[in-house]
């Protein structure tokens, strides 16, 4: 791509190289700034010289780099009003907050994203920003908060938890990334006071929506899909459903993007071309785009919504104005519209997937159409169309799905193109299921029992493709290089699918040998590692002893192997490419060696300590214990750890204590 064909797609490169590269900068966001006006002055200086045409590029480029430094350091920057400068450690504190968002519960408590107004400081009244993620516990507090509304609440406001095993999922830089500095522990509610904002009213219709949908005669599963599906509130899901849907290759079927977006832009679009002419096309395209957005309103435009609608306004609005709409231009600056506003998104699995999943839709797939196309239009229409989008989608994400993922089932292609003709049987139903709630019983009853069978038909495939381990991949390990090399050789399929030349294929070749020399080195470099590891577990101790591919778990006999499965251990073995899982109960009269050193694990049976230990891994407390200072680490696990009373016994000692240091690992 020449630079002059594509700018935005060069511009968007450089500013997402400046966003990664800004924790390794040494300046602030302001000497940045400064410096970027500089550039900028010199650009304009030799903008109409010739001879520095390509400077100029240069400087252009070195500008949104300098520009992603700098947004990142602004969001970064919390300023001196912010309410975490005023937090009480430990103590419950009043808040004033007004409610924006309800996030996905969990079992125990509802969660809201909520913007701070106020807090009581030593006794003082604090006018503050920021943004809380508040808990509300489910039995205390059965009420649901309204969204806009103005609550003053009683809380014990606390740092969010970091991740305190291997490559578990870190909520802490998740709640950052969409500049939420804290939890708020709710223990009552003070007052409440009604908004008056229009954009509050429309995210209060989804709300009070979904408490009607909550209210129908629509079995569980039925409930939750249409509340996913037509308002985006996933706040009840199912967890095990959505590990189905997200295994089954399909969750962007309850995840409202582009495909929902195109999907109702498509269907107002043409009622609007049917009710008016040809001729009015202009009030056509605006009043659908006005629409889609007002849609996007009432689902309380996530980050998905808004990609989807920004891409979609670009492209028809580059139409209205006689510009050549070319979709890497909408798709750049869309992209680089959300990055001016929010940098962090760039971090989203959701955000690179949907634009590598485009992406790879206009790349390859006008050649994958073209090799698959018949004589019948009517054919290629319904079936080679759709089926050759669902192959270049997924062959495109294939390679960040198994990075994030680490699996891969051969289900989810036939199953992503059987959902595309459902898809509409499933939007009309649920528009008309939206409708029936608010029927009589005796009126509901039969559609509702179809809408039923409509979900259960998806939800059931969905159980059955996840489950079904002949087609699975799992435990795929592939670094950030492995997958470079990936995606530069689908990229180059392209050019080897135009013209079939053993040229083109030359680069796809050497990137897929680059990969597997990487492979086998990685390969290589897994197979000799070595590792001694205590994760930490709230109530047993749970340890870790691994060869190469073979990680040997020691758990506790009352331990709920099916609980810590997925949150511990599969995590570090999928990041670390363990193949081979062996699990075994802890003996505790037994004195383990590993590397000629060795471990003791302690419980509220067995206490007494043995001589000469190396490591000793105690959930319980030392207190009693006088003489410990013989043994070389000290490792505290669960998290009801009483500290060692005596302060210069324990300054004397090496204590490792995993529930504020993270998981204990020997190399």
């Amino acid at each position: 791509m020449h630079i002059g064909k594509h700018p935005y797609s060069f511009y968007l490169l450089f500013l997402i190289l400046g966003i990664f590269l800004y924790s390794y900068s040494f300046f602030s966001w302001k000497i940045w700034f400064t410096i970027l006006i500089l550039v900028f002055l010199l650009s304009i200086f030799i903008f109409n010289s010739i001879r520095f045409k390509i400077l100029f590029s240069v400087l252009s480029l070195f500008c949104w780099f300098l520009l992603g430094l700098i947004i990142v350091g602004i969001n970064t920057n919390q300023s001196d009003n912010h309410y975490s400068h005023f937090i009480e450690k430990n103590k419950k504190q009043y808040i004033s907050v007004v409610i924006e968002e309800q996030n996905n519960s969990n079992e125990k408590n509802r969660k809201y994203t909520a913007e701070v107004h106020s807090i009581s400081y030593k006794g003082k009244l604090i006018h503050t920003s920021g943004k809380v993620l508040l808990l509300f516990n489910k039995i205390k507090t059965d009420s649901i908060l309204k969204i806009g509304d103005e609550y003053g609440v009683i809380v014990k406001i606390q740092d969010p938890s970091k991740n305190l095993n291997p490559y578990q999922f870190n909520y802490k830089n998740y709640l950052q990334r969409n500049y939420i500095s804290n939890l708020g522990i709710t223990y009552q509610i003070i007052y409440q006071k009604k908004h008056s904002s229009l954009w509050y009213k429309i995210k209060n219709i989804n709300q009070l929506l979904c408490l009607k949908i909550d209210s129908s005669y629509l079995n569980s599963d039925s409930k939750e899909f249409l509340k996913a599906y037509l308002l985006g509130n996933r706040s009840d899901m199912k967890k095990d459903n959505i590990q189905a849907y997200s295994k089954a290759g399909i969750m962007h079927l309850i995840a409202i993007s582009g495909m929902h977006i195109a999907l109702i832009f498509g269907i107002i679009f043409n009622i609007l071309t049917i009710c008016f002419s040809k001729k009015k096309r202009v009030i056509i395209i605006i009043s659908s785009l006005a629409c889609v957005w007002l849609f996007g309103c009432f689902v309380g435009l996530s980050s998905s919504v808004s990609r989807a609608c920004l891409m979609i306004t670009i492209y028809y609005v580059s139409d209205l104005l006689k510009r050549n709409p070319g979709v890497y231009h909408s798709l750049s600056l869309s992209a680089i519209i959300i990055l001016l506003y929010n940098p962090y998104e760039i971090y989203s699995i959701g955000f690179q997937l949907s634009y590598v999943a485009v992406f790879f839709m206009c790349w390859l797939n006008p050649i994958c159409l073209k090799h698959l196309k018949t004589q019948s239009n009517t054919i290629n229409k319904w079936i080679m169309e759709p089926l050759s989008i669902t192959i270049v989608a997924q062959i495109g994400t294939l390679p960040l799905v198994l990075y994030y993922f680490h699996q891969f089932s051969l289900l989810s292609i036939p199953a992503n193109i059987l959902i595309i003709p459902y898809t509409y049987v499933i939007t009309y139903s649920s528009i008309i299921e939206l409708g029936v709630v608010y029927l009589p019983y005796n009126l509901q009853f039969y559609f509702n029992c179809f809408y039923n069978f409509c979900t259960q038909l998806l939800i059931k495939g969905s159980y059955w493709i996840s489950s079904s381990d002949f087609a699975s991949f799992k435990g795929v390990y592939f670094n950030e290089i492995e997958i470079g090399f990936l995606f530069l050789a689908l990229v180059f399929t392209k050019f080897f699918l135009q013209k079939p030349k053993i040229k083109n294929i030359i680069p796809i070749l050497i990137f897929m040998f680059l990969f597997q020399v990487n492979r086998l080195w990685e390969e290589y470099k897994i197979s000799k590692k070595e590792n001694f590891i205590v994760f930490h577990q709230n109530k047993h101790p749970l340890i870790g002893f691994r060869k190469g591919k073979i990680l040997w778990v020691l758990k506790d006999k009352n331990e709920d192997l099916i609980k810590i499965m997925p949150d511990i251990i599969q995590p570090y073995a999928d990041g670390e490419g363990i193949k081979q899982l062996k699990y075994q109960d802890i003996d505790y009269k037994k004195i383990y060696i590993w590397k000629n050193k060795k471990i003791q694990i302690l419980n509220n049976t067995h206490k007494d300590i043995c001589d000469s230990i190396t490591y000793l891994v105690s959930p319980i407390s030392l207190n009693t214990y006088k003489d410990i200072s013989s043994i070389k680490k000290i490792i505290k696990t669960g998290t009801n750890f009483y500290e060692l009373d005596n302060e210069k016994q324990m300054s004397n000692l090496n204590v490792w204590n995993t529930q504020y240091q993270g998981a204990f690992i020997v190399p």
